[in-house]
């Protein structure tokens, strides 16, 4: 009966090293990740990362220097907006299947989780659950 509870607890615990793999290779393509959003005008052009940051802003011709502060800010502000929420879209289609139901992806999205460490704490927890 012992060596049964021990195979499953193997086998558990090759699977969840199977699902950190899978995680970790998504993790690395929302590092890769960027969306950027452009003005209709074509004026502005924002891009950010995988996690929603800001990595590049871009203003195309004149008309710009034009515009008074707050509406260029303003346009500025819902540029960045808009393409982060196409970032937060990329995320959700990469992690799809692969967290669990209740996750905050957008949490995930900021933090970076160090995945191994959090794998090999819980299969230390197992360790002592089964002792």
């Amino acid at each position: 009966m012992f060596s049964s509870f021990e195979n499953e607890m193997t086998e558990a615990m090759r699977e969840l090293r199977d699902k950190q793999g899978e995680i970790a290779a998504a993790l690395g393509k929302l590092h890769e990740a960027t969306a950027t959003a452009t003005s209709k005008d074509r004026m502005l052009k924002a891009t950010v990362d995988g996690q929603g940051r800001l990595t590049e802003l871009a203003f195309n011709g004149t008309r710009w220097r034009e515009m008074a502060p707050k509406e260029l800010g303003a346009k500025i502000v819902e540029l960045v907006a808009d393409a982060q929420k196409q970032a937060a879209v990329t995320t959700g289609e990469l992690m799809a299947g692969l967290v669990p139901a209740g996750v905050d992806l957008e949490q995930l999205r900021s933090v970076d989780p160090d995945l191994e460490t959090m794998i090999d704490s819980a299969i230390a927890d197992v360790g002592k659950w089964s002792r």
